[in-house]
């Protein structure tokens, strides 16, 4: 079964196109499971086989996560050949069923013995408190990067979002436009921005956008300054100044391209633009107020 199970890893790469690292990885679990696979199907359709196995392996001092990890790659190889309908000499599709669910039961008891950690909460670095010592320390940085930090400060934008906008970020419509392809949930973002800081909007974006500045840089740059707050900590400081100053919920996480939970993008059909506006022009007079 073993070489029949690595000409499946080999037709599967084809199918589905996968990385060179995810074949050699999942050729490698093969291959380390041979002492279960060459047992047989029937054998390894029971999943106490397998922890035992695992159990040893573990003993001889390979990590939980790993030996967890490369059952879960011949599962995920067992599963594409019963899935896609594709005839396996050594074993019919209700036996690879079978051996599939042993191997998934397997590795969810082995999952129980990898150690976890609680996770840390991330609090900002900064506090609301502290809005007018941030802005001083934004606009004592040298361009471009002044003008971008005010543009995560001002719209809670996200570093990798600020970094690629320029002047034709900004449509006729006097909307600022963020494609799908740099956000982080893949989805477009499109801002209403008050018209009557549209021009000041454009000053910045040309400043952004006749620079191209690199992520590491950016950072680099804020550190060097002796600031301690770092870039997402603005969208952290968006959003706590929005609470404060009370500004519609749904506005504001729109704003911040949050999936809004209980609210199905089909009933979303107009988004709140005019209360989105709002929230923007009163996040850019509080940061021309403190500067």
């Amino acid at each position: 079964m073993l070489s029949d199970l690595l000409v499946m890893v080999d037709r599967r790469a084809q199918a589905v196109n996968l990385r060179e690292k995810t074949i050699i990885n999942e050729r490698h679990a093969v291959r380390m499971l041979e002492p279960v696979l060459s047992l047989g199907v029937r054998a390894a359709s029971v999943s106490d086989i397998w922890v035992r196995y695992a159990d040893r392996c573990i003993d001889d001092g390979l990590a939980a996560s790993t030996v967890r990890q490369r059952i879960d790659c011949v599962a995920a190889v067992v599963a594409w050949v019963i899935h896609a309908d594709i005839k396996f000499k050594p074993a019919a599709p209700g036996s690879l069923g079978r051996m599939l669910d042993a191997m998934r039961t397997a590795a969810r008891a082995i999952g129980k013995r990898i150690k976890r950690y609680k996770a840390l909460s991330k609090p900002a670095r900064v506090s609301v408190d502290e809005y007018a010592a941030v802005v001083h320390e934004i606009e004592s940085l040298r361009e471009p990067y002044r003008s971008t930090v005010r543009m995560m400060l001002c719209f809670g934008l996200r570093a990798s979002e600020t970094l690629s906008l320029s002047s034709k970020s900004l449509i006729s419509s006097g909307r600022l436009f963020i494609p799908d392809r740099v956000t982080k949930n893949h989805s477009d973002l499109l801002l209403p921005i008050p018209i009557k800081y549209i021009p000041l909007i454009e000053q910045w974006l040309s400043v952004i956008g006749e620079s191209e500045i690199k992520y590491n840089t950016l950072v680099t740059t804020i550190s060097r300054a002796g600031i301690k707050w770092r870039c997402h900590d603005m969208r952290k400081l968006f959003r706590t100044c929005a609470a404060i100053r009370g500004e519609d919920y749904l506005a504001t996480e729109l704003i911040l391209n949050h999936a809004v939970k209980d609210v199905p993008s089909v009933y979303l059909q107009t988004p709140p633009y005019s209360a989105m506006r709002k929230a923007l022009t009163n996040s850019i007079e509080e940061y021309l107020q403190v500067k």
